[in-house]
């Protein structure tokens, strides 16, 4: 990956240094280029505060990495505090890059001066964070449970030809859910929030509500709501005398992070479903007589 370091006056007078990124970074010796954090998260002690180290050439931290006591020596010193106040842009993309720590580093030798780590000369320490795919992570962690159908009449009882059946997700369910992951200090925030509800009635046709839909209550209108549905016919014809009711609620996704970074994520669905009775009201009549 090809990436510039610039800084806002840099920008300013169109003067932009150009340096080569790894795609990734990975837990190897620092004398081969990777991460450079320790086990409790730390940042090494030469990365930290570019300490000469003269004569370690084991690999440690400074040193030719060759094992020759002769070779020059050489230590990591930080070219970007924080990456935050001083941007890291991809050259293509002009996106800003952010490593786990927040710290560029690069490779110094004496009597060469800065050098060329597997061909890279800027290193992001704890390697590269991805703020998008963060959020996925996030979002793949979001536990979201099928949504609860309510219907007037009772789901639990029986559904009516000829009467107006009320469909609504339980309120409880019917709110946003959200996740963060973290990577170094990057983190990526997801919030997926249902939007709107495709019915499947069971009878062959399909009713799409935006939002939840509205709970009965006792002494409301027949009209109060704008989601409902009326069975033409009944089940009692079907395999095992019932409709097939669904529900499928789309969420619609959106992320943030510290990065900074933000934006949507395709959409997700829930589905739940269910088998409802659908009967006849049976008029009964009687004959008066004198």
């Amino acid at each position: 990956m090809r990436a510039r370091l610039v800084t806002g006056l840099a920008v300013a007078l169109g003067l932009v240094a150009h340096v080569a990124l790894p795609a990734a970074a990975d837990d190897r010796d620092p004398g081969t280029a990777g991460a450079y954090v320790d086990e409790g998260g730390a940042p090494t002690a030469t990365a930290a505060d570019g300490t000469p180290t003269p004569g370690q050439n084991d690999g440690g931290g400074g040193g030719g990495g060759d094992g020759d006591s002769d070779a020059p020596p050489c230590e990591w010193r930080v070219s970007v505090e924080d990456d935050f106040e001083f941007g890291v842009y991809d050259v293509d993309t002009l996106e800003t890059q952010h490593s786990a720590t927040g710290r560029w580093l690069y490779y110094w030798c004496e009597g060469g001066g800065e050098t060329a780590v597997d061909g890279f000369f800027a290193i992001p320490e704890g390697g590269l964070v991805d703020p998008r795919a963060l959020a996925l992570e996030a979002l793949d962690s979001v536990q979201i449970d099928p949504p609860a159908i309510r219907t007037s009449p009772s789901q639990d009882g029986q559904l009516f030809v000829q009467v107006p059946t009320w469909l609504w997700i339980d309120g409880d369910w019917w709110h946003g859910y959200e996740a963060t992951a973290t990577a170094g200090r990057v983190w990526s925030k997801v919030v997926a929030q249902p939007v709107s509800v495709t019915w499947q009635l069971g009878d062959g046709t399909a009713l799409t509500c935006t939002g939840p839909g509205t709970a009965w209550t006792p002494g409301a209108p027949e009209d109060g709501t704008d989601c409902s549905h009326i069975y033409r016919r009944s089940s009692a014809g079907t395999p095992g005398g019932t409709f097939q009711l669904s529900a499928s609620v789309r969420l619609e996704v959106s992320w943030m992070s510290n990065a900074p970074f933000g934006g949507t994520l395709p959409a997700i669905d829930r589905l739940s479903s269910l088998a409802v009775e659908v009967g006849e009201i049976q008029a009964i009549g009687t004959r008066g007589g004198s």
